[in-house]
């Protein structure tokens, strides 16, 4: 396959309405969702790459977050909601102590789904198919779509595996010969100076030569919403702000709670926690999605989180790819309390090595909070730490961009 040569920077593309001209060579991408984790973070990374591409391209996001889908895919695009695996399997139903609308087997689960996928891609026709993070879906359910439909497809990673699950699902077996013989490419969204992705995992030859390392995929925002996020808060240069979540929430419980002992013992200081769309802790009050009580201010979610990690002076989190990145947009040091406890996994993995960049601590034993949160609040009294992030590669979302447009033979 022919490797064409790419140059960095912003998009060429216009915001606005479209010319009738433009119109009629707008291309349709099509974006599938991972939704068998524990978060929502790929369906944010892959909405972000959706708004840089929508205008040239027409996209469609299918996903079965429902909730999420409404507050990250932006208005400029457009999704598909399907009925979730957390709706349609009964293990996943019962930890937020739910019953499955739909109490069937997992065969029949997997099989009605992929009817109502293979209908969504007969209907928008397709001439790009993005799916992330496993190339055939959470049950195989994208390996027909992905060998018979006639466009180019891209597999999209984060860059760090989960190593203690099964990394045949991406690396080996099936899911290995449909990457080499029906994806166009393979794009690693992080920096290569934090990960060198075939060489780590020693994939194939034939499948390095499809791989591009395209920088991390965000969404920039200007810096003076900093300034205005923070007195929005009602803190000012020389308060403290400390904003902890645990992304979308499961599994991260635990830290959620440890974290509003933190509140009700540092009353000097403000407290921004967010339980995150999949926890399972109680919200008692229904009519409210934000409780205040002196300096804590609580919140279900919020539409405005990464200004809030941006803005924050201590950011505590679970480590996802996308909390990292934003938090990264602004200068505040980072605990890092990885909801996947293996050192082999995505999130250990990923914020140590960012350690090389980054003011950040990462640790799996969330008893040692208390001692780490008090001396990075120490720390935050002397002079304001410079640390290298400005070094790290952010256009990925532009350059994917003029990959897809150069392979379609648009530019």
């Amino acid at each position: 396959m022919r490797r064409a040569r790419f140059t960095r920077g912003q998009s060429s593309k216009e915001s606005g309405t479209l010319s009738a001209a433009e119109g009629q060579g707008q291309k349709r991408a099509i974006f599938f969702v991972f939704e068998g984790g524990t978060g929502v973070g790929h369906l944010r990374r892959l909405a972000r790459l959706a708004k840089q591409l929508q205008g040239r391209f027409s996209c469609l996001i299918v996903t079965g977050h429902r909730e999420a889908a409404h507050w990250f895919v932006p208005a400029e695009c457009e999704y598909i909601h399907l009925p979730s695996w957390d709706s349609l399997l009964g293990s996943k139903a019962q930890y937020w102590g739910r019953k499955p609308f739909l109490v069937v087997e997992t065969k029949e689960a997997v099989r009605l789904r992929k009817r109502i996928l293979r209908g969504v891609v007969e209907a928008f026709e397709p001439d790009v198919i993005v799916v992330d993070h496993l190339p055939l879906g959470a049950h195989d359910e994208l390996a027909d779509i992905v060998k018979t439909t006639p466009c180019l497809k891209y597999f999209i990673t984060r860059g760090f595996l989960n190593e203690s699950a099964n990394l045949g699902l991406i690396l080996e077996g099936k899911a290995k010969e449909y990457l080499e013989k029906y994806y166009h490419r393979i794009l690693v969204t992080l920096d290569r100076k934090i990960l060198d992705f075939p060489r780590f995992y020693g994939i194939s030859s034939e499948l390095s030569k499809k791989t591009i390392s395209t920088g991390y995929v965000i969404e920039r925002f200007p810096k003076h919403l900093i300034k205005q996020t923070r007195a929005d808060r009602g803190v000012g240069d020389s308060d403290t702000w400390v904003v902890a979540s645990a992304g979308g929430g499961q599994l991260g419980e635990a830290l959620i709670e440890r974290c509003l002992e933190l509140a009700g013992k540092y009353r000097h200081i403000a407290f921004d926690i967010v339980l995150g769309p999949r926890s399972s802790l109680p919200w008692e009050d229904g009519r409210r999605s934000v409780i205040i009580r002196d300096n804590l201010r609580l919140s279900k979610q919020v539409p405005n989180m990464p200004y809030l990690n941006a803005s924050a002076d201590l950011v505590i989190s679970s480590g996802g790819y996308n909390s990292l990145l934003e938090v990264l947009q602004g200068n505040a040091r980072i605990l890092c309390f990885p909801t996947w406890k293996d050192h082999r996994d995505e999130q250990y993995q990923h914020a140590t090595c960012l350690k090389k960049f980054i003011d950040i601590e990462v640790s799996t034993d969330l008893s040692q909070l208390p001692k780490m949160f008090g001396r990075a609040v120490d720390s935050l009294r002397c002079l304001a730490q410079r640390d290298r992030r400005e070094q790290l590669d952010f256009d990925g979302a532009a350059l994917i961009e003029k990959i897809l447009r150069a392979d379609l033979g648009l530019e």
